[in-house]
């Protein structure tokens, strides 16, 4: 946990480090209010400890201005006036409480312990989870009643996942809470450290407990098996094909490693790839250089350079040549600032020798041409090259190609370093089926998911419900055309985007751009690139993003600019704006905020910060969307939402192709509205109480998201009332469980369970629900969702 402590006196200072530090807390300290302020406003503190009596900003000040600015960080103050009003002060000003010196230290630790443990559900000082113990009084870590010996840092990783068991950190949270401004992580410490923390446990019994959550950062693993458990699954899942299915599969997925590998790849490709138009920059440099020397120096040449210098500063750090960025800022700083350049002042001779040592640093010696290439985006594991040649011009349109791989072992080999947006998996050979099913889950499981269309030989109910329990979202059968694969391919991978996240990224440089891509999709961001200010409005309409990064300064239209035409728009006041700049003044960053900017990051970009700085822009995004679309007692979508949903279901449905083989895919132009109702959920509420009524509609909510994870829509419209769209389900299949439909199969699962259902009453009776439900076709009962919606209530 992080602890900022402001106090002036320098003995106290040590004194209260000391005392901290060996309870494990990570400290920052400061001497006046004023830098305190600026601590506090620089990073996010789980505790503030301050003096009353600071110089520059005093400490009752001091807590005002952090709480009118939202700080929520528990505040202790320390005051050497034992005046009541003085307390009152401090708690008025928002402090949460107060020591009077002189302090005593055990009394200082129990306060703070007390201050860190708000907010948290367990009242218990001591952090446990199953047989693992953490002692924040002792500072001792046990597992199974064994002790564990953790270094500093491991000790304060185990403390953060133990008092936040479902929250996933990222590398740049974890140093933002474990280290100090005066003790910066090297590139590596995050992951060493978390490396160290499970080799630990591992020795001490708890195995796999820390667990990576691709693209996001590192989390307490949930629903830690018991070891006998474990063993118990894995002999019931030989017993049973569709139960073979695991979600993670160590052998297919992508290590971290594998991510930060393929991203140092794509980083060093980049840098081969552009290093002509690295070169030209750097001769915009040496033009004006040699304009220095002949003292023939233009206006021109000076802002030629000065835009070249800048663009460099914005890049050469993201491909590991931070030295060059150093070199490249002076550059810009002197063309700048020094209006005496190329007269023969002394600020000539060490801008020659800045444009020289750049030169000699970057090394750019026969560059390769400056063009952009295609991506192999769509992964197809066949042997059946007719049907891969007939894609690849099907695919040649969207500007999108296939990479085909024979066999499953040499998908796993290309899947180590490449991410496809989706998979056409061919299943013909009945002794590699488990195999095949598992690399399914696996893809269903990654984040994002990526979606599978399955190329089957035969045609079972029992093989089409296995591939959608595993997470394939299409089906087909041999034989199959290309034409048709692609058709739903196509909508499978619309679909898909239109669940991930997407991002549109302007800036003039597209260099920069493309590192950008580099550094964004591998972790499954959808990146929209535009280098022309001026088209910009065009594609934010076409393209909807999920957040928006822009740079400051581009020709025409600024950054700036282009964020405030955004913010005048009612329907995109909620839209994330993210800024790239090479600027530090404060000036700059005022404006950008002024304007309506979310945040910024400055040029160069490091990965990991931007990455950070994206991933909590939008989980606030979902959060907020989360809460105006699901309903809180269910977690299925509220009835305005699944009401949209369903609409634009039906809107495909109008739009597919009625003369294609429905019958083949998952995707189909036949849709059903299932209403479920609860018909005593009123009486309920009367006789048990709401309380009761709720568990019913939550387990009632799992119940419904467990049986269908796949294209259905579903959404709780109140009163008891549950709505399900099923996209390729008819009637004839919902009252025949031999239908070849796995939907028709869910749908008769869910039935079953939902009467199966008894519930506790408070005075310990046990009662069950009586349900009813109704069923409505498109197109045969009506062509829209009012219509369905009324068939479907009458029926029921």
């Amino acid at each position: 946990m992080r602890i900022l402590l402001i106090e002036d006196d320098e003995v106290l200072q040590s004194v209260l480090l000391q005392s901290l530090t060996s309870q494990h807390y990570v400290v920052d300290t400061v001497e006046d209010g004023q830098t305190g302020w600026e601590y506090a406003e620089s990073a996010n503190y789980d505790l503030i400890l301050l003096d009353v009596g600071l110089p520059k900003i005093d400490g009752i000040t001091l807590c005002q201005r952090l709480r009118a600015k939202r700080c929520s960080a528990p505040i202790l103050l320390m005051t050497a006036k034992d005046a009541s009003s003085d307390r009152i002060r401090g708690l008025d000003a928002g402090a949460d409480d107060y020591l009077i010196k002189p302090l005593d230290l055990a009394e200082l630790q129990a306060r703070v312990r007390a201050l860190l443990r708000r907010g948290e559900v367990s009242p218990t000082t001591v952090l446990q989870v199953g047989d693992l113990r953490l002692d924040p009084r002792s500072c001792q870590v046990t597992y199974s009643k064994k002790l564990v010996a953790l270094t500093s840092k491991e000790y304060s990783l185990l403390e953060i996942f133990l008092r936040n068991p479902s929250r996933v950190f990222s590398r740049g949270q974890l140093v933002e809470h474990l280290w100090t401004f005066d003790d910066p992580p090297l590139e590596e410490s995050v992951k060493a450290h978390i490396k160290g923390l499970r080799q630990k446990l591992k020795k001490a019994g708890a195995v796999d407990w820390i667990e990576n959550v691709y693209g996001l950062g590192y989390r307490l693993r949930e629903n830690i098996p018991k070891k006998e458990d474990a063993q118990t699954d894995r002999r019931e899942d030989t017993q049973d094909l569709s139960k073979q299915l695991s979600p993670f599969d160590p052998h297919l997925a992508p290590s971290p490693q594998s991510v930060e590998q393929k991203f140092q790849q794509g980083m060093d490709k980049l840098w081969q790839q552009y290093q002509g138009l690295m070169t030209e920059r750097l001769e915009a440099l040496q033009i004006a250089a040699t304009a220095v020397q002949t003292k023939t120096l233009t206006q021109e040449l000076r802002e030629n350079a000065r835009q070249a210098a800048h663009k460099l500063a914005g890049v050469l750090g993201m491909f590991d040549r931070e030295a060059g960025t150093i070199l490249a800022r002076q550059i810009e700083e002197i063309l700048l600032e020094d209006e005496a350049l190329g007269q023969g002042d002394k600020g000539d001779k060490k801008f020659l020798s800045l444009v020289r040592e750049l030169g000699e640093l970057l090394n750019l010696a026969d560059p390769e041409p400056f063009s952009p290439s295609k991506t192999s985006r769509l992964l197809l594991i066949d042997s059946d090259t007719n049907l891969t040649q007939e894609l690849q011009e099907l695919a040649h349109s969207l500007d999108l190609s296939w990479k085909q791989v024979t066999t499953l072992e040499l998908a796993k080999t290309w899947l180590q370093s490449h991410s496809p947006d989706l998979v056409v998996l061919a299943v013909d050979d009945i002794e590699q089926q488990e195999d095949s099913l598992a690399l399914v889950a696996d893809f269903a499981a990654r984040t994002p998911p990526i979606p599978v269309l399955v190329i089957a030989s035969r045609d079972g109910l029992l093989d089409r419900v296995t591939v959608a329990s595993a997470g394939g979202q299409g089906f087909l059968v041999r034989p199959v055309s290309a034409p048709r694969v692609w058709e739903i391919a196509t909508q499978l991978l619309q679909r898909s985007r239109s669940r991930s996240v997407s991002v549109l990224a302007v800036d003039d440089d597209p260099v920069f751009l493309a590192g950008l891509r580099s550094m964004l999709e591998p972790w499954g961001i959808q990146i929209t690139e535009l280098d022309d200010p001026l088209r910009f409005w065009e594609v934010l309409r076409r393209t909807a993003p999920d957040l928006l990064i822009l740079d400051v300064d581009m020709p025409q239209l600024s950054g700036i600019e282009l964020c405030q035409a955004v913010r005048t728009d009612p329907d995109l006041q909620g839209l994330p704006i993210l800024f790239l700049t090479a600027h530090r003044d404060r000036e700059t960053i005022q404006q950008i905020f002024a304007t309506g900017a979310d945040d910024y990051v400055t040029k160069p970009v490091v990965a990991a910060e931007l990455l950070t700085r994206i991933t909590n822009r939008l989980e606030r995004t979902r959060l907020l969307k989360t809460l105006s679309t699901k309903d809180p007692l269910t977690g299925l979508a509220n009835q305005p939402q699944s009401y949209r949903d369903l609409e634009l279901l039906i809107q495909s449905m109008k739009h597919t192709d009625k003369s294609a083989n429905s019958h083949s895919s998952l995707i189909c132009d036949t849709f059903c509205l299932v209403v479920f109702l609860i018909t005593e959920l009123p009486a309920i509420n009367l006789q048990y109480g709401h309380a009761t009524g709720n568990q019913i509609l939550q387990r009632w909510g799992r119940l419904f998201q467990a049986a269908f994870r796949g294209a259905e829509v579903l959404g709780y419209w109140g009163n008891g009332e549950f709505v399900v769209g099923t996209p390729g389900l008819t009637k004839q299949q919902t009252s025949d469980t031999r239908s070849v439909s796995p939907l028709g199969y869910r749908l008769s699962e869910i039935l079953t369970t939902l009467r199966q259902q008894v519930f506790t009453a408070p005075d310990s009776s046990r009662f069950q629900v009586s349900f009813r439900f109704g069923i409505a076709e498109y197109p045969s009962d009506g062509l829209t969702l009012q219509f369905l919606y009324q068939v479907a209530s009458q029926a029921s």
